[in-house]
């Protein structure tokens, strides 16, 4: 059995629910299809670096999903050297089928076992994408491990492409991540400040994988992405995977920015008084009333305070946005 045509993304949403697992061979390699959505490939020869490569936790989010399945294809024909393990993920066949965001609750809010407080169809998915990373990454305990999880925003950006990095806990950051953002196009980086529930974190705190929540620009149908403007990342991607080489810019091209606060619906009139239009990344007056309900209300605390990720169409108690501040390298110190 081999993948028709090869093309991971038809096959995946041809069979959305159920797949057989299976294996069968690559021109350097052994394909390993472990799951809807999840494939495995394994050089013939040893290697230091495991790699998952994830997009589609999001269904509407397409941009990522139609790169890494051009990735696969090049992987499957031969066209593409494998030199690294990698377990690629396409996260949630059914959203991306609906052309939804999700279907019952956020997916990209379930992982760390947070699952086991929602109901819902993402509830499973959750359970086996955290499954399959801990079998990738325990088959495989030494050497480098990276997970990069490919999003796009609902919202343009005044940075257009950006990163969400790991709350550390006090880790050091490692400057070859930073020099990579810079690589392969971004143009901000957002420090976490408190661990959360995202795939990119799970990854990192379970698995001690160097990860990220790379954001690549505005949601898009499918078919409707200028995949050139990701030119940078492909190209990355392809140094990645086929000579285990992580490509580096200079790391101080990337701007910093630090969560300073976590807005949070806590009513049915809550709102934040921005233009529906808003950018991420806009900032505010010190002072300014972002967000108000009958419960509460946040001011700006400093001039320049940013926002990130607005959003209120979702239930009392889920995030509403970031509020960010600029960071300076100075202040910051990589090994």
């Amino acid at each position: 059995m081999s993948i028709p045509n090869h093309d991971f993304l038809r096959y995946t949403l041809a069979y959305p629910d159920k797949v057989n697992a299976t294996q069968f061979p690559l021109p350097d390699g052994i394909a390993y299809l472990e799951g809807v959505g999840i494939l495995r490939l394994e050089p013939h020869h040893p290697v230091q670096h495991s790699v998952v490569l994830s997009a589609g936790i999001h269904g509407n989010e397409t941009a990522p999903i139609e790169l890494l399945n051009g990735l696969v294809r090049q992987l499957l024909t031969g066209e593409l050297a494998l030199s690294v393990r990698v377990l690629i993920i396409l996260g949630h066949p059914q959203a991306m089928i609906a052309a939804e965001r999700f279907c019952d609750v956020n997916l990209n809010r379930l992982f760390c076992g947070a699952w086991q407080r929602y109901d819902g169809l993402e509830v499973g998915r959750a359970q086996e994408l955290e499954q399959a990373v801990a079998k990738f990454f325990g088959q495989h305990e030494q050497g480098e491990k990276l997970h990069y999880d490919l999003h796009t925003a609902i919202r343009g950006s005044q940075y257009e492409k950006f990163a969400v990095h790991p709350f550390s806990d006090g880790k050091a950051y490692q400057h070859s991540q930073f020099a990579f953002y810079d690589a392969i196009g971004l143009e901000a980086v957002l420090l976490s400040h408190q661990p959360t529930t995202t795939f990119s974190y799970h990854s990192y705190a379970k698995h001690g994988a160097q990860a990220a929540t790379i954001e690549l620009g505005q949601v898009k149908p499918f078919g409707e992405n200028d995949l050139t403007k990701l030119d940078s990342l492909n190209e990355a991607l392809k140094a990645l995977l086929s000579d285990a080489a992580l490509t580096q810019g200079q790391a101080r091209n990337v701007h910093l920015f630090e969560v300073i606060d976590v807005l949070t619906k806590d009513a049915e009139d809550y709102r934040l008084n921005i233009a529906s239009d808003e950018k991420n990344f806009t900032g505010y007056t010190q002072g300014f009333e972002l967000a108000t309900s009958s419960a509460s209300r946040y001011l700006v605390k400093q001039e320049g305070d940013a926002l990130v990720f607005p959003n209120t169409k979702l239930p009392i108690g889920q995030r509403s946005g970031l509020v960010v501040r600029a960071r300076s390298w100075q202040t910051f110190k990589t090994i």
